[in-house]
């Protein structure tokens, strides 16, 4: 029965999360299909929960501040935080709010700040950590971390020092989305799956953006006829960055597990019988019930913790990058480099913010650097920005708000580390494609 367990759930894991297939003229992963068809059929009904989500947060937190210990240890969890996460939640509910009831200064409501983030991206990540948090014991909870885990624990400890049950979340948000690559990281750590230093490696490098944006984004940078090509540079530069990452001191992040939890033991030994052993067993300690009560739940501290938070993140980084020139005097250093590797005066302009514009957004990039006639940049930046990984917006703050331990200066240190280890890789490769007469400049 624990075998039948084991393979009947995995193979559902595999074929929603793994298994890409088309429905009309889209290509997607069944979790995509399902995504695309509730917001294509239920975007009011999403905006209408997210204003339930954003009033529930402001009395919530605001009764959470003023009480700051409930008997009820679900009010305690969803609403018990500190100032500055708490006002972070507050702000970001109220903006969202404006947004939406079109009230509020111009800056906020803009299209391209708070519009774009409440009208475009939460409603789309509403989806996504419903249906990707729901669907992911799949993948996590019976098995199949354990049986993959054994395999292949030799190889991602020599290359990547982390353990074999971190290749599920590489490919969860390999075809998935970065931000449940995320999301299943910290769940692993908090049940003991990794140490706090094997977490951030496997967070801030395995947590690449989907496939799937992948393609929005080369369709709008004119290199869609080259996406596999864009793609491949995108997982290369992913994967020199991460073996590097895994050999850093990383001196704030102990080689401890949380809360003492350990679940090490899988390097025992790689057979197939020993894997199917500890993915049985594991299978057979698993209740249905329970394990979908604990997702729902999961999903509402998503809302309630995650949502508001990466919306006024979001908002206040897309209002510096359209409405003040810090980005620019920033990056000013990075236009002679770029005169230095052959770009002109005038591309080099545009690319030097484009380099550090996806701190706030990893959309930001392309929407600056799209009208360019170089392809070379186009490519350059396009795929920098899916390498650089950490944006505000998104997986940025889902790192602050997990239980790894994160703080915003930690992100910005690692936006900057991968950006410089990515770019040089990055524009190697850019230039083997010119010189092969792929890509002009």
């Amino acid at each position: 029965m624990a075998i039948f367990k084991f393979l009947f759930y995995s193979i559902l894991g595999i074929l929603a999360f793994l298994a890409p297939f088309k429905i009309g003229e889209e290509s997607s992963i069944l979790m995509g299909h399902i995504k695309s068809i509730i917001i294509d059929g239920y975007i009011e009904e999403i905006r209408v929960l997210v204003v339930i989500v954003s009033c529930v947060t402001i009395l919530g937190t605001i009764l959470g501040f003023i009480k700051r210990d409930f008997k009820n240890k679900y009010f305690q969890e969803f609403f018990v935080c500190g100032p500055i996460n708490g006002t972070a939640r507050i702000l970001g509910a109220i903006f969202f709010l404006m947004v939406h009831y079109g009230v509020g200064p111009s800056i906020i409501l803009d299209p391209n700040t708070g519009g774009m983030m409440a009208n475009d991206l939460l409603p789309s990540l509403m989806v996504t950590f419903c249906v990707g948090v729901l669907l992911m014991p799949l993948l996590t909870a019976f098995g199949l971390v354990e049986f993959i885990g054994v395999l292949i624990a030799p190889f991602m400890r020599k290359v990547f020092k982390v353990p074999g049950y971190a290749a599920i979340d590489a490919i969860a948000s390999f075809l998935g989305d970065g931000t449940i690559g995320i999301v299943v990281t910290d769940e692993q750590y908090q049940k003991g799956y990794y140490t706090q230093r094997e977490a951030v490696i496997i967070a801030t490098s395995f947590s690449i953006v989907g496939i799937s944006f992948a393609a929005v984004v080369s369709d709008l940078l004119r290199l869609s006829d080259r996406f596999i090509i864009f793609y491949a540079t995108i997982a290369f530069s992913t994967v020199i960055a991460g073996i590097i990452i895994a050999r850093l001191p990383l001196k704030k992040f102990k080689d401890e597990y949380y809360l003492g939890k350990d679940f090490r033991g899988e390097e025992a030994s790689t057979s197939v019988l020993v894997a199917v052993k500890k993915a049985t067993e594991t299978a057979q300690k698993a209740n249905e019930i329970k394990i979908l009560l604990d997702s729902i739940k999961k999903v509402g501290i998503l809302y309630i913790t995650f949502i508001p938070v990466i919306m006024f993140m979001g908002t206040l980084g897309l209002v510096i990058a359209e409405h003040t020139t810090i980005f620019n005097i920033i990056s000013m250093p990075l236009v002679p480099i770029l005169k230095l590797l052959g770009f002109s005066e005038k591309v080099a302009e545009v690319m030097a913010p484009s380099m550090i514009v996806g701190f706030s957004d990893m959309y930001l990039p392309s929407l600056l650097i799209e009208s360019v006639p170089s392809e070379m940049a186009r490519f350059l930046i396009g795929t920098l920005s899916f390498a650089q990984l950490i944006f505000l917006s998104e997986t940025g703050m889902i790192l602050v708000a997990s239980k790894i331990g994160f703080d915003f200066w930690d992100t910005l240190k690692f936006f900057i580390l991968r950006t410089i280890i990515s770019f040089p890789v990055i524009f190697i490769i850019t230039q083997i494609l010119f010189r092969m007469g792929i890509l002009a400049n």
